[in-house]
């Protein structure tokens, strides 16, 4: 290495809390472009080059700089998205929204149909004059990062390759480069399935819509004909609404782990589809109403955000009490994991007595 990469290698190590700032920046800057159009994303990552890292790159044959500010990756971000074919969304607003060097970055997918193997697109950027111009990010002009897009198979890939290929000297021997290339091929066509399947569970979440309105009885119990029915229900909107107002907790969701909950809890009950839990709720909306204000009267967790479809938890606990005896209903709520282990007795209590009630 002569004396000017010395100096070089130098003023990096100097450089280096400057440029895990622009890292910090620039994973901020595509976490909010890419949230704000709803481009789900596995992770967003950077790393700073090693100062011996960069000392072994400028040694190498055939590597000529003329100025540091020409190593493009001293700065290297990852953005790993969930499907393939969010790798083209990722990189239509990185082009759009951020100063990219084209003459050095690169689409490093195989398109050769003979040939698997490392697929990324690279893109070396810059923050765009507009936002150097404010104070926060003019201590960032003149410096570029590298940008790696790819899919979370993609990344297995690479991160494997890497970590086999170099460990034989001149990289991997003629005998296992069919065995790379088959297993680079099986990631492939599993990118391939995985956004086939996605395709088919949206149309799935389509036709469900449908299939409410016109045949309830054909449409199964699962967490996505639950979650349409929550959302397209007036009677499940009306009773989340008045549980709301009484709780004083605003709605959300639901998230996948309640709506599979209860699609557990509502299958043992008996409850196969969605015709059969319309027929329960129209039927028990009034025992669900005198359950939400006999157990909510002192709510401790008022302004805490709620679930939406929460009163097909109370409707579940309304069913468990149809159950012949306290211990079946006690043994439920345990199952269940519904109240607090401490006040299940009480509860088991309630439950049976409403539902002798109701058998009144």
């Amino acid at each position: 290495m002569n004396g000017k990469q010395r100096e070089w290698v130098e003023a990096f190590r100097s450089q280096q809390p400057l440029y895990h700032a622009f890292g910090q920046c620039m994973q901020r800057v595509l976490t909010t472009l890419l949230s704000e159009r709803n481009i789900p994303i596995n992770a967003i990552t950077y790393r700073v080059k090693d100062p011996d890292a960069l000392a072994e790159k400028l040694t190498r044959p055939g590597k000529d700089y003329e100025h540091l500010t020409e190593v493009t990756d001293l700065l290297g971000l990852r953005v790993v998205t969930n499907f393939a074919d969010d790798v083209d969304r990722v990189v239509r607003v990185i082009d759009r929204h951020l100063d990219v060097d084209l003459d050095h970055s690169e689409d490093k997918r195989p398109y050769d149909p003979h040939w698997f193997g490392y697929s990324s697109v690279h893109r070396v950027c810059s923050l765009p004059a507009e936002m150097l111009a404010q104070p926060e990010y003019a201590q960032f002009a003149g410096l570029r990062c590298e940008i790696q897009v790819r899919s979370i198979l993609q990344h297995a890939w690479a991160e494997i390759e890497h970590d086999l290929g170099y460990k034989v000297a001149g990289g991997i021997p003629n005998s296992l480069r069919r065995r790379f290339s088959m297993l680079a091929g099986l990631l492939e066509l599993a990118d391939d399935q995985f956004m086939l399947l996605r395709d088919e569970l949206t149309l799935y979440s389509t036709r469900v819509v449908a299939q409410l309105q016109r045949n309830p009885e054909s449409v199964a119990l699962d967490p996505i004909s639950l979650e349409t029915f929550i959302r397209n229900s007036p009677l499940v909107q009306a009773l989340d609404a008045e549980i709301s107002q009484m709780r004083s907790r605003p709605l959300m969701g639901p998230t996948r782990a309640v709506l599979e909950a209860r699609v557990e809890e509502l299958q043992h009950l008996g409850v196969k589809n969605i015709k059969d839990l319309e027929a329960a709720l129209e039927e028990s909306q009034e025992l669900v109403r005198s359950l939400a204000r006999q157990i909510y009267r002192d709510d401790r967790r008022r302004g805490l955000p709620m679930s939406r479809g929460s009163c097909l938890s109370l409707l579940v606990q309304v069913l468990i009490g149809r159950l012949s005896s306290l211990a079946e209903i006690r043994t439920l709520l345990d199952r269940f994991n519904i109240g607090a282990p401490a006040v299940r007795d009480e509860r088991a209590v309630l439950l049976k007595e409403m539902g002798e009630a109701l058998r009144v």
